[in-house]
């Protein structure tokens, strides 16, 4: 009730210093009804720290709401703008959880309690500089790139134009850390510099170079368990745990140290009908005083600091011919081959969301937590993705689409069967889909989806108890839909 009454005030606050001072002011909303209509194994659509498969079928189907609504306040000019966000996110019908809630709304996401801080941020013309030049400073969307950097962070970007060149030069801070005392001085920050530089030559072709470096030894080392002597079992102190599962940097970043960077370059092309898409990206550096456990798989660890060299390369090739479109896609994330050793070989994302697939990634609807990885791989094995898709305008407001999918980890995964027999495998499986968008009113969509994933015996390595036997014994199906108004 007082998070409401809050929200309140604040609404009547924005129009009240509209009216008061004059300033160009707006209001958006994304309302976001979403129903998990039907899934055989419920195990696995849980992110990927505990996604697993069990004999038979663990079937489940909710309704959930996702609200965001955002508040604009600018100058007649524009020179100056103010972007306050908040999102209810992910509430499921009928849950009574108060646990829910991961921090204050400063990190990687913006994630916090039931009420979220998504955006909060001021955008405003560079002073004194005559071509387009802003600053955007607080807690904003960032994008480096669909694959490796994609979500809410704060910090201060500088983006403008010179003529066919954009650029945006960016300092993101993900973790802070405070000193209290001289025994604090190793703890440091982790900051992130990102920049970019596109090149739009026409309509038809534009291509962009990026680099993003991280940098920091946050020093936040968990607390593990201890023997009868007060000795930490498992790894040695001073280390952070890092596990396959939690193969990504946002997953880390407060318990490691880093000296990471990634280059690239990205574009499109497009001809008549035909278009292209691209991505590549190479990885670098270091990441510091972790222990890399992969005992739930090949029974193998590696501790100390780890060098990165990684890669992933993407493409979507396309055809439009009326109103339907023909995409194929493809792309190559690298893969570790050895948990032994102490090097990442594996491609790493910072904070990313995929939608591409409905039974592996974000695909279905209700994607708040209903999903297995967020990320454009699995574990540290890299990826592999084959993508064919169609996609039919049939009428102004219906659309409808099928895709089939092959997938496969770049590296085998290594893991032990029920029988302790080592087992080596890549293939994910076969993925059939299909989705309808139906428009019931102006701004207002029905959408439902449906996929099913034929497993390859890679997934073998998931599943639970005797069916763990070296070949893939669980298919997957998972349907949702859902009810949204944008305004």
């Amino acid at each position: 009730m007082k998070k409401l009454s809050l929200l309140t005030g604040l609404l009547w606050l924005f129009v009240l210093c509209g009216a008061a001072f004059g300033a160009d002011l707006a209001f958006h909303g994304d309302l976001n009804n979403r129903f998990l209509t039907y899934t055989n194994h419920n195990d696995w659509l849980s992110p990927e720290s505990k996604g697993v498969l069990h004999d038979d079928t663990v079937q489940e189907s909710y309704g959930e709401l996702k609200y965001r609504f955002w508040f604009e306040a600018g100058t007649d000019d524009n020179a100056v703008k103010g972007v306050y966000a908040i999102e209810i996110g992910g509430i499921r019908f009928g849950r009574n959880d108060s646990s829910v809630g991961k921090g204050q709304g400063g990190s990687f996401s913006g994630d916090a309690v039931n009420v979220e801080t998504r955006w909060a941020y001021l955008d405003f013309q560079v002073p004194f500089v005559e071509q387009k030049s802003r600053f955007k400073v607080g807690l904003q969307p960032t994008s480096v790139n669909s694959f490796l950097w994609q979500e809410t962070a704060a910090g201060v970007k500088l983006d403008g134009s010179l003529n066919v060149l954009d650029y945006e030069l960016g300092w993101i801070r993900a973790v802070d850390n405070l000193a209290r005392s001289e025994n604090d001085d190793d703890i440091k920050d982790q900051d992130s510099f990102i920049g970019r530089l596109n090149y739009k030559a026409s309509n038809h072709f534009k291509i962009g170079l990026f680099g993003l470096f991280m940098n920091g030894d946050a020093g936040q080392r968990p607390d593990f368990s201890t023997d009868a002597a007060g000795n930490p079992t498992g790894i040695a102190p001073g280390l952070g745990l890092v596990t396959p599962r939690k193969y990504e940097i946002k997953s880390f970043a407060d318990i490691a140290g880093l000296s990471f960077y990634t280059v690239g370059v990205d574009g499109s092309y497009t001809a008549g009908r035909f278009f292209v898409d691209w991505d590549l990206m190479y990885e670098g550096g270091t990441v510091n005083d972790i222990f890399f456990d992969d005992s739930e798989f090949s029974g193998k660890s590696a501790s100390g600091d780890f060098d990165v060299s990684a890669y992933l390369a993407h493409v979507d090739l396309g055809y439009k011919m009326g109103k339907t479109k023909f995409t194929y896609t493809f792309w190559y994330a690298s893969g570790d081959d050895n948990a032994a050793d102490n090097d990442f070989d594996g491609f790493l994302s910072v904070d990313v969301d995929r939608f591409d697939s409905q039974t592996m990634f974000e695909g279905n609807y209700t994607d708040d937590v209903t999903y297995f990885t967020e990320r454009p791989y699995m574990l540290d094995k890299g990826f592999i993705m084959n993508k064919l898709a169609v996609d039919y305008q049939a009428t102004a407001k219906l659309k409808v689409g099928s895709a089939l999918m092959y997938m496969a980890t770049a590296e085998d995964i290594d893991y032990f069967d029920s029988s302790n027999i080592a087992r080596s495998n890549s293939d994910i499986g076969l993925e059939i889909n299909g989705y309808l968008k139906y428009m019931l009113y102006k701004r207002l969509e029905f959408a439902i989806n449906a996929g099913y994933l034929f497993s390859g015996d890679a997934m073998d390595a998931f599943e639970q108890g005797a069916i763990k036997n070296g070949s893939a014994d669980e298919d997957i199906f998972v349907s949702s839909a859902r009810l949204r108004y944008k305004f």
